[in-house]
């Protein structure tokens, strides 16, 4: 073996060193990067599903309510005079707002935090949050319907059966269905039940 024949494979060999380590650099990078991303959606999905937690547990509401409010309004009604009448109105408009504000007020929270979660989401996932949060509105808009009836609807006990209803439709279904697909989906994304 001559020299030049001894340096140009002493070449070879150090550019295929230099090529493998550029390689396992790059790989590494790319897998680091992947973990990241995995870990990111980890705390995303974690937080969220907490959140959601907490926003199921503000959304159960006593069903008496809304019966204890009208019911305590019409008592009010039938023993008093025209003061006790219109303080009783007073009342039970304000209680009624915060009986609205209470049971509206988590599905707002439930939309931002699903605006957080289509950041990171995969591109399977995404359409089940968007249906998922158009069927949140949708209970949203539905609450405000009948709110908006309770002045020009006379019958108090109707409006109170419409707002008892709201919860118990086809929807709440496709809600509870579509949950459960979010969350498997989330599972898979980051492979927790892959590993064991």
């Amino acid at each position: 073996m001559n020299l030049e024949t001894k340096d140009i494979i002493l070449a070879v060999l150090g550019l295929l060193g230099w090529t493998w380590g550029i390689v396992q650099f790059l790989l590494t990078r790319r897998n680091q990067k992947r973990d990241k991303a995995l870990e990111k959606r980890f705390e995303v999905y974690s937080a969220f599903m907490n959140k959601a937690d907490e926003i199921s547990q503000n959304m159960r509401t006593d069903p008496k309510m809304i019966y204890g409010i009208t019911t305590e309004f019409f008592s009010r009604i039938i023993s008093g005079d025209e003061e006790e009448m219109n303080n009783a109105l007073i009342d039970f408009n304000s209680e009624l707002i915060e009986y609205t504000r209470k049971s509206v007020q988590p599905m707002m929270i439930l939309n931002q935090e699903l605006n957080k979660l289509k950041l990171v989401c995969s591109d399977k996932l995404l359409p089940k949050i968007e249906q998922y949060k158009q069927l949140a509105n949708d209970y949203n808009d539905e609450f405000q319907i009948v709110l908006n009836k309770i002045s020009t609807n006379k019958d108090i006990n109707l409006t109170a059966k419409e707002l008892e209803n709201i919860g118990h439709s086809n929807r709440t279904v496709l809600m509870g269905e579509l949950w459960q697909e979010i969350e498997k989906l989330m599972r898979d994304e980051i492979g927790y039940y892959k590993q064991k």
